[in-house]
């Protein structure tokens, strides 16, 4: 499985990268959300891991865009400074949440939802 990982963190990114590798999965990255949104390729990424707060585009404005090009591709939206009304919105637009900082097991327990997910929508 292909994981498209969003962060203007590269060091986020890279610990991002290292986790799916991890789990058995292959990264792309991109750097910011329009990078992101260049890159991300329905039909390649099986799922996308991107940061809440990014200049430019936000996390959830990527997650928008993603959506009008592939309502099936998970995504998973992370955040250090998000409110819970970030989280109830990112919710309600059907994305999973995970607080920094994030373990490897947290990781792992998330990208097991969206490799069962992703399996049940092929």
């Amino acid at each position: 499985m292909k994981v498209l990982i969003i962060d203007d963190e590269p060091q986020i990114r890279d610990i991002f990268a290292q986790f799916v590798e991890l789990l058995g999965h292959e990264a792309d990255v991109a750097a910011d959300g329009q990078e992101g949104l260049a890159r991300f390729d329905p039909l390649v990424h099986r799922a996308v891991v991107t940061d809440f707060l990014m200049p430019g585009l936000t996390g959830l404005q990527v997650a928008e865009a993603i959506r009008a090009r592939s309502c099936t591709t998970p995504i998973v939206m992370i955040s250090g400074s998000a409110t819970p009304q970030d989280e109830r919105r990112a919710g309600q637009a059907g994305l999973r949440f995970l607080h920094k900082p994030i373990s490897f097991a947290q990781f792992a327990a998330m990208m097991a939802e969206v490799v069962e997910y992703s399996g049940a929508a092929q």
